[in-house]
């Protein structure tokens, strides 16, 4: 993979780049499942108007809250406020005139509120970009610097590692720049040309590795039509401002605008690599890309970047064919680019194109289905397993008739008598819970206990008299020391038994709750555990308390009332006869009061852990758990949902699939270009079927769905399965599993009533308990994962076929089935072939005219691993079927074959040649259509183009200049006229030899908008556009680009070579020697009815040195440097040169833009003039024809009107 800075322009930026994001974390997240945000070698910035970033699309976060910058340049000023402090700071340096002739002529009147946007205008956007620039480039900057630091290298060089397993060393790589943005919109489609210019003068950005990626409005064909009305006129102002700046004619405005803001180094001629189109229709078909929708486009625009971007060749190939200038078929460039070959190349001219699609098993979105699926029942199960559908009683109800039936056995589980849910114990209950719970510690204490005192018992010595022994026995029970010893032991014991019972009780009730919570839900172990916390505090801990206080001052050795009885045999003077069986019996005796002693002891250790128990482990329990609950509920209410569409996965519940769904969400179906060999619609069946046999394993008698469901959502919501798999399941539910080799409770539960270990030892510190109730949804899905890709089982045999293993036939695949995967995998290769197609309609006939040639298709593949296979064969044939495939299709495809394992999808690139932007069918039809359809279009071009008109044109700088000369030449030999002129219908012509060829009418400048009489010559000129965009119509004669013709002419008048300037250097006549020369010998004059003007060579020859002086003097008020050789010449200040206000801007005639060409053109023009009347004076080799002007009798223009303050019409 390659370094990359993506910058989005706008809402449609902003947009696909959200997409982007998404598709690439699902990507990364296939090699590191952990991974939440991208490495720093992928920098996205947006830019857009609006002070904070918009929400992302499909509920997606935007690029700001996925990591990225954003750079907000809108302001929170009324409009006609922020256009003073721009344009004051332009004034101050010397920078307004290079946006006097489109920016906002009345400020005041813009009631676009540009805090939010700019409206759909062009010129308000790029307005609000300029005081900005500094600010984009500072951003833009930081971007370039994060992406070349050692740590963002060492991160690229781990991930490439771990995708392909070789080693590379990306510190000495520059960054690929993809810009996005619609060329729509008022924002993004008038900045994005500034993002290139600023991205130019930053050392880490080079222009040659610069895409740019433009929406067509065509994108925007959903959105009602009275919300669109900008659109086209936008589209067309960017068509002719993103060729300037191919061509390099945009650079000396820039530059100059750049430095007035003290920015240096924007002067390079290309900004840009290549520039690609999108549409919503692909190919030359024009086939709708998936529901035509803009959200559709940028999805599916988005997914083809990010695997752009992923895949390390695939970024070569973009970088190396699609940027480079390299691999575009020849043009006439009489249609666009006319211009000195060796100053501007073809190949930096045509437009890229792109378009992509993805071949899947389909089952990477199959595994998440599952798992979300079997995540949705046990969350269910959580919130309502209590409730019975088919039973009518509420949910209350319900409850309560569980709790009824199932606490008693789970009080009996915990060894809790079930009579005390509604009895208080007395002193016998207690005593039988005692002992249900500590019997064997009860009888082993006592036992102990009686064999010490059996051996604290004096034996009798040899001959000792009976009574003797007697009170020997008698003075031994007696003493001090038997008693402290009895208790002692036995207090020991019982602390001993309540220690060990303390964890017990914990980890039995973490059991029980872990287990009811898989069987009847929250609401159900929430209720529970508040029963056994009222059992313990009210009924327990009371009765203990009594039995304790009822046992003050109890001695173990208090002589028990047949002591005297077992005594009595011995009261006389006979011999001791068998002592041991007396001693046995008196240390019997004691049996039952040491007992008695052992539960009370056991009560009085017991009754404050309980209580300790109940306040610093149980409500922390339940605490957790109504917590869990609360955010349960809240994920069931939920309305909006997060999702990550690229890898559909999603911790909403609300957006999981059911049992109960009628049919699979769409969500699952990918985007358009994502083409699925596993049916979608197939998910459910395959999905039960599955869950069955995978439950069956463990337990065979489960035969229908439901059961399977019921036991696989208990097993993850308990957290327990069986598995081969080093990652085992995780028991944690509520707590920790506890390993054999640690001591303690699940919980961590120390009780500081119980912190000294029985046998001694470290004293410990008291813990409150610690509870994480893992049940929320992320929880769930995690688990459910784990359980479906259990390695071995059904869902994971089912899910880890790769592309070769299931196009291989083996022993498990019989002959029907290898022919219907056969048959999926031709129906999908052919839908992805088809969805590859580029994102950008051409016209068939425009490719032909334009380059010669037939539309051809170029489709570049990642890996396909059926090499040696009958698939590979298969997919050859589906490839060699698609017409108007290019020849080196093929080569790559074979190129691309492989026998690799684990792979899971191919991606295939679609491309055309490049070819020239006219012929794109996606573009200027439309913005023709639309042209021709409105009412209004005196006002349709209003602040719509946002650069002087030099960097707004589809022309080169030797067109524009060709264009300037025609039109100086053709005023002042007849062959330019405007009819009609002061009139709101009038309009230009030009005369090509044989006819008069209108120019457009109305114009983009129609005379209503002029700012002078002057005005004529880049109104016309201006209107190339609608020209262009009239391209792809026929005329009569069924011609296509006829509408052109008037454009040939005119440049024609100065200079007619084809698709290039005349070379004069090579000793070859400039064409406007000749045609001057034919004028200076005939003097006809088209535009006068063909009437002939002039004496003679040298009147003739006067009468255009005053026309190109007229014009000169005209054009010299527009330019600060002061012209050589025209009358009245000065270096005094010229306002119209460097406009001193805002108001001297908004009254700037257009004619200032082309001024610099007008003093360049006439002094070729007047050296020609010399020349020229060399050539008239010779004798001519032919008589010139004579042209008349058809049925224009009006009053001619002779090129001599008023001038008024400008010079009139020049």
């Amino acid at each position: 993979m390659r370094k990359f800075l993506v910058v989005g322009c706008g809402g449609s930026g902003a947009k696909t780049q959200a997409y982007m994001i998404d598709q690439l974390k699902a990507l990364l997240r296939t090699i590191q499942p952990d991974r939440t945000r991208l490495p720093e070698c992928w920098q996205f910035v947006t830019i857009d108007v609006p002070i904070a970033p918009e929400a992302g699309p499909d509920n997606l976060p935007n690029v700001q809250q996925s990591g990225g910058k954003y750079i907000g340049i809108g302001s929170r000023q009324r409009y006609s406020t922020f256009d003073t402090g721009t344009t004051s700071e332009l004034i101050h340096n010397g920078g307004l005139k290079e946006v006097a002739t489109w920016a906002p002529r009345v400020p005041g009147a813009i009631t676009t509120p540009v805090s939010e946007g700019a409206g759909q205008y062009r010129a308000l956007g790029r307005m609000l970009t300029i005081p900005a620039i500094k600010k984009i480039q500072d951003g833009l900057n930081r971007a370039l610097d994060a992406l070349n630091t050692t740590q963002a290298h060492i991160e690229l060089d781990e991930l490439n590692f771990a995708i392909s397993g070789k080693n590379s060393h990306s510190h000495n790589t520059s960054p690929v720049i993809l810009i996005i943005s619609s060329m729509a919109g008022g924002a993004g489609a008038s900045m994005f040309l500034d993002v290139c210019r600023i991205l130019s003068t930053l050392p880490n950005a080079k222009p040659e590795h610069t895409g740019v990626f433009m929406l067509t409005p065509e994108v925007f064909s959903e959105i009602p039509p009275e919300m669109m009305v900008g659109t086209w006129p936008n589209s067309l102002a960017m068509f002719g401002e993103a060729i300037a700046s191919q061509t390099g004619a945009a650079a000396a405005s820039d530059a100059q605008l750049y430095e007035a803001l003290g920015i240096n180094g924007a002067n390079r001629p290309i900004t840009f690599g290549r520039m690609f189109p999108i549409g919503n229709r692909m190919g030359e078909e024009g086939a709708k890309f998936g529901d035509g929708s803009s959200t559709g486009v940028y999805r599916g625009l988005g997914r083809a970047l990010s695997a752009l971007m992923y895949s390390d060749q695939a970024s070569d190939s973009f970088v190396q064919y699609s940027l480079a200038n390299t691999g575009s078929p020849g043009a006439n460039r009489d249609y666009l680019g006319w211009a000195d070959p060796a100053q501007l190349k073809w190949d930096g001219i045509p437009w890229g194109s792109m378009g992509y699609a993805q071949l899947s098993m389909g089952r990477d979105k199959y595994a998440e289905y599952s798992a979300q699926r079997l995540a949705r029942s046990a969350f269910d199960r959580l919130l309502t397993g209590h409730i019975d559908p088919t039973n009518h009683a509420t949910g209350e109800e319900q409850l309560k008739a569980k709790l009824s039936e199932r606490m008693p056995y789970i009080l009996q589980e915990l060894r809790i008598n079930p009579e005390f849910r509604s009895t208080q114990p007395t002193g016998s209950m207690i005593s039988g819970w005692l002992e249900a719970n500590f019997e064997t510690e009860i009888t082993n204490a006592v036992s102990a206990s009686v064999y010490w005192l059996r051996q604290a018992l004096p034996q009798p010595s040899d001959g000792q008299q009976s009574r003797d022994w007697a009170r020997e026995i008698e003075q031994r029970l007696g003493h001090q020391n038997i008693s402290h010893t009895l208790a002692t032991n036995l207090n020991n014991a019982a602390y001993a038994a309540v220690y060990e019972y303390a964890d017990w009780l914990l980890d039995s009730v973490v059991a029980a709750a872990e287990r009811e919570l898989s069987v009847v839900g929250v609401p159900f172990v929430e209720a529970a555990l508040g029963e056994i916390n009222d059992i313990i505090q009210q009924g327990i801990s009371v009765a203990l308390n009594n039995a304790v206080r009822n046992a003050v001052g109890m001695n173990p050795a208090a002589k028990p009332a047949d002591i005297d009885t077992l005594l009595h045999p011995l009261s006389g003077n006979k011999r001791v006869h068998g002592g041991g069986e007396i001693l046995d019996a008196v240390a019997a005796a004691y049996r039952p009061q040491l007992r008695t002693y052992m539960l009370v002891a056991l009560a009085r250790v017991v009754h404050p852990v309980l209580e300790d128990f109940r306040v610093t482990a149980l409500q922390r329990l339940m605490r957790e758990l109504e917590t869990a609950h609360v955010d349960l509920s809240e994920a069931a209410r939920k309305k909006d949902t997060v999702s990550h569409l690229a890898d559909v996965s999603t911790t909403d519940p609300v957006a999981w699939p059911t049992d109960t769904d009628e049919r699979i969400s769409d969500r699952f179906r990918g985007s358009a270009n994502e083409i699925l060999i596993t049916e979608v619609d197939s998910f459910p069946i395959d999905y039960a079927n599955q869950l069955i046999e995978t439950v069956k394993v463990s337990d065979p008698s489960v035969f229908d769905l439901s059961q399977a469901v019921r036991l696989a959502a208990r097993s993850v919501i308990v957290g327990k399965w069986e598995s081969t798999d080093a990652v085992k399941a995780l028991e944690d539910t509520l707590a920790p599993s506890i390993r054999a080799e640690v001591s303690g409770n699940r919980a961590g539960w120390v009780s500081k009533h119980l912190q000294s270990p029985p046998g001694g030892g470290e004293i410990r510190e008291s813990s409150p308990a610690v509870f994480a109730a893992k049940i929320r949804p992320a929880d769930l899905l995690g688990r459910a994962r784990l359980w479906i890709n259990r390695t071995g089982y059904h869902f994971e045999r089912f899910i880890s076929m790769d592309l070769r293993s299931y196009m291989t036939q083996d022993e498990s695949v019989n002959d029907v089935e290898y022919q219907q995967r056969l048959n999926r995998l031709r129906s999908a290769f052919s839908t992805a072939l088809s969805q590859a197609r580029p994102l950008a309609g051409v016209n068939a006939a425009m490719v032909s005219l334009v380059h010669g040639s037939d539309v051809t298709y170029r489709y570049s593949f990642s890996e396909i691993p059926f090499q040696h296979l009958t698939a590979a064969d298969t997919l050859s044939d589906v490839l060699n079927a698609v017409p108007h495939l290019h020849d080196q299709t093929k080569t790559v495809f074979v190129e691309s074959l492989s026998d690799a394992k684990k792979v899971q999808r191919i991606d295939v690139f679609g491309s055309y040649p490049n070819y020239s932007p006219i012929v794109f069918s996606s573009l200027l039809p439309a913005i023709s259509h639309d042209w021709s359809a409105r009412m209004d279009k005196e006002n349709a071009w209003m602040l719509r183009r946002a650069r002087p008109l030099p960097a707004a044109l589809p022309l080169s700088d030797d067109e524009r200049r060709a264009l300037v000369a025609g039109w100086i030449l053709g005023l002042a030999t007849g062959r330019v006229y405007v009819h009609n002129q002061g009139q709101k219908d009038a309009r230009a012509w030009v005369f090509d030899g044989n006819e008069w060829l209108p120019f457009p009418q109305p114009m983009l400048t129609p005379p209503s908008h002029m700012r002078n009489s002057v005005d004529w010559m880049p109104a016309v000129i201006e209107s190339i556009l609608l020209a262009y965009a009239e391209s792809h119509n026929k005329d009569a004669t069924g011609k296509l680009a006829q509408s052109l013709r008037p454009y040939w002419a005119l440049r024609g008048i100065y200079d007619d070579s084809a698709q290039h300037p005349t070379n004069s250097q090579g000793g070859i006549q400039h064409p406007a020697v000749g045609y001057i020369a034919q004028f200076l010998r005939d003097g006809v004059f088209p535009a006068g009815d063909n009437k002939v003007v002039g004496d003679g060579i040298e009147d003739r020859a006067e009468m255009i040195t005053e026309a190109l002086t007229r014009a000169g003097a005209v054009a010299d008020k527009f330019v600060l440097t002061p012209s050589n050789g025209f009358p009245g010449a000065t270096t005094a200040e010229k306002v119209w040169a460097n406009p001193p206000s805002r108001e001297h801007a908004s009254n700037m005639p257009f004619y200032r833009d082309f001024a610099p060409d007008v003093l360049a053109v006439i002094r070729q023009l007047k050296a020609m003039l010399d020349q020229a009347k060399i050539v008239a004076a010779r004798p001519p080799a032919d008589s010139a024809p004579v042209f008349d002007a058809g049925n224009l009798n009006d009053e001619r223009s002779s090129g001599s009107a008023d001038f008024g303050e400008f010079g009139g019409l020049v």
